[in-house]
């Protein structure tokens, strides 16, 4: 069991994937320096009520961990800070410091790291290189098929609520057919009726 401060958002961080941050509350500036400092992680949670700025926040369960990829000083005079998701986990207990920083004792997700496809399944990973290329990203290779997962989810345009969900859902197997039936639901592949053989 870790403990990690929490960065409640309205949008949601997926592991391999990185995330853009404007830095300007005195709590996540102390947190994000300890974090460089110590090179530790924080985490990355979605609020379900409340606002980003404020204490009286409840976020879900489940979030990400994230750790400091890049940063500048912004030209508006905020820090920006790039986060990289890294694994997934749930929150099992929380306390907030005297800042309104709130920690969290939290517990990993793993997930698989297989690296094979299903063969019905192939085409997220024709969908993905598609889309990574239309938004001149490049897919790193020897991905596991999670963590392609997780960028395909990352680029699709999902509501952030369909994210979440996806994000909570334990076995990758369980994640791949609701993201199927979801990309059928937006047109974006044709659901193909199975043929009935006559006997």
């Amino acid at each position: 069991m870790n403990e990690i401060p929490l960065f409640p958002l309205k949008t949601v961080l997926l592991p391999a994937n990185t995330l853009g941050l404007k830095i300007f509350e005195t709590r996540y500036l102390d947190m994000i320096a300890n974090c460089m400092r110590e090179n530790s992680l924080f985490g990355v949670v979605l609020i379900h009520k409340g606002e980003e700025i404020g204490v009286d926040t409840d976020v879900y369960s489940i979030g990400t961990s994230a750790t400091i990829s890049d940063w500048e000083h912004r030209a508006d005079g905020l820090l920006g800070v790039t986060a990289l998701g890294m694994e997934r986990f749930e929150i099992l207990s929380t306390s907030t410091q005297a800042d309104g920083l709130t920690l969290a004792q939290i517990k990993i997700l793993e997930d698989s790291n297989s690296p094979e496809i299903p063969e019905q399944y192939h085409y997220m990973l024709e969908l993905l290189d598609h889309i990574s290329a239309q938004a001149g990203r490049i897919r790193a290779d020897n991905q596991s098929f999670c963590e392609i997962l997780y960028q395909l989810i990352y680029l699709l345009p999902l509501d952030v609520k369909l994210k979440q969900r996806l994000l909570e859902i334990p076995e990758c197997g369980d994640r791949t057919v609701i993201l199927h039936a979801e990309l059928i639901r937006l047109g974006v592949i044709q659901y193909i009726k199975p043929e009935v053989k006559d006997d």
